[in-house]
């Protein structure tokens, strides 16, 4: 029996951001608080290289998961992911993506003009899926991640 590394689904982000150029594109996850980003960020990233991005849409939402392309037998390994009830900025994220994509943790700031900032440090995506529910694979990642079976 082969042994499985240890996963646990995170999902303590509240929001996702989206920005960037032709050249580069982050993904962030919004917490409430810059504190809990950073407690999140290093939980998330302990011992991580890189990460796989699916956005999983379905006739009114979207999934967001990311999983790291590493994962460790010695230590839980966490995929990041959120249900959001709108598609529209999953959408306009789609029509702009290309190029290198990273994920930043990011927090929300009334500070600031668009609401949100994000931390210096990042986590490179090999690279980015957008798939219909259907297409979603019994058993794959995304579908024990969408599930919460890991």
């Amino acid at each position: 029996m082969q042994k499985r590394a240890p996963i646990v689904r995170f999902s303590e982000f509240l929001g996702m951001g989206y920005f960037g150029d032709e050249r580069q594109h982050v993904i962030a996850p919004i917490f409430d608080s810059r504190h809990n980003a950073e407690k999140g960020w290093a939980r998330v990233m302990e011992g991580m290289a890189a990460f796989h991005a699916v956005f999983v849409e379905h006739a009114a939402k979207y999934e967001f998961i990311a999983y790291p392309l590493e994962m460790g037998e010695d230590r839980i390994n966490y995929v990041l992911y959120r249900s959001f009830s709108s598609l529209s900025s999953v959408k306009k994220f789609k029509e702009t993506y290309g190029g290198q994509t990273y994920i930043k943790f990011g927090w929300h700031d009334l500070t600031r003009p668009n609401k949100f900032d994000v931390m210096a440090s990042y986590a490179p995506v090999d690279g980015v899926e957008f798939m219909k529910i259907e297409e979603v694979k019994p058993g794959s990642l995304a579908d024990r991640a969408s599930k919460n079976e890991l």
